[in-house]
């Protein structure tokens, strides 16, 4: 990975660093608490950077809050895709949708394979970068309701068997590290709930492994995939989805800064159960 020091500032709230490189089986992941975000510089330098359609769109939410947590939402998809490719300022990004309304970056911009996703959840939103199909979903650990009914409807049958003789933590433990995978997958593929959740389920080793196993109609390959989980701080898991060969090495890192600021620095992230202070 190059390196991210020496900023410079080109044009209004933009901070320019060399690009930050990223190679094949390697994810990126940066995270930010839309909550911790209110300075009105920052806010006015992400609204700027939104198309009409965005702003029109953030404007359609009727909370404020929510209309909040979307707008550094697109900051953090904006100014982190720039700190990839410097030449293109977050305002200049743009977009194609997928049949399934999967978001990539406009082929135009001549990036080859880098793909990117986004999560928001309660208190974070987290965008994951790689070289390849990618999904990532983070969650809020508090989320209210009947967690054995919600698989019960949602989960493959090997997965709802699996929460059978779980209770309290281990059963809330188990449901986000399954819930989480699944989204991850899905938004991989690109296209969402019409894949059939009852199509593929996780199976976790005591080792801390993930596996993966597909129904035949749904014609895909465990070995085509790699899984890794993390938790940000006690209140949000995280999954990551990417097309990679399962057995071949995966290298995670995890970037702290604000869009459009320096970054603040990263770290690695090992195994499937690390807690990293959020």
């Amino acid at each position: 990975m190059s390196a991210v020091s020496g900023p410079r500032k080109v044009g209004p709230g933009v901070m320019r660093t060399p690009a930050i490189e990223l190679g094949q089986g390697e994810i990126h992941v940066w995270e930010i608490d839309p909550t911790a975000v209110g300075a009105p510089e920052q806010l006015a330098r992400y609204a700027a950077w939104m198309t009409e359609d965005e702003a029109a769109r953030q404007q359609r939410f009727l909370f404020e809050r929510h209309r909040h947590a979307f707008l550094v939402a697109r900051g953090l998809v904006r100014g982190t895709l720039t700190r990839y490719a410097p030449s293109v300022a977050p305002g200049e990004w743009r977009f194609v949708v997928g049949e399934h309304g999967r978001p990539d970056i406009d082929p135009a911009h001549g990036l080859g394979d880098l793909r990117f996703n986004l999560s928001h959840t309660d208190g974070r939103a987290v965008i994951a970068l790689a070289r390849g199909e990618i999904g990532v979903d983070v969650e809020a650990r508090d989320r209210r309701g009947d967690l054995r009914g919600i698989a019960h409807h949602f989960f493959a049958a090997p997965e709802v068997e699996a929460l059978a003789h779980l209770d309290g933590p281990e059963l809330a433990a188990r449901f986000f590290d399954t819930w989480t995978l699944k989204e991850a997958y899905m938004k991989a593929r690109g296209i969402g709930i019409s894949l059939g959740l009852g199509r593929f389920w996780f199976v976790f080793g005591e080792d801390g492994s993930i596996a993966v196993r597909f129904a035949p109609e749904l014609g895909d390959e465990p070995a085509s995939w790699s899984f890794r989980r993390f938790d940000l701080g006690p209140a949000h898991p995280v999954a990551l989805a990417l097309r990679w060969p399962s057995g071949s090495p995966v290298q995670v890192r995890l970037f702290a800064g604000a869009p459009g600021e320096p970054c603040a620095g990263s770290r690695l992230i090992s195994g499937n159960r690390q807690v990293v202070s959020a």
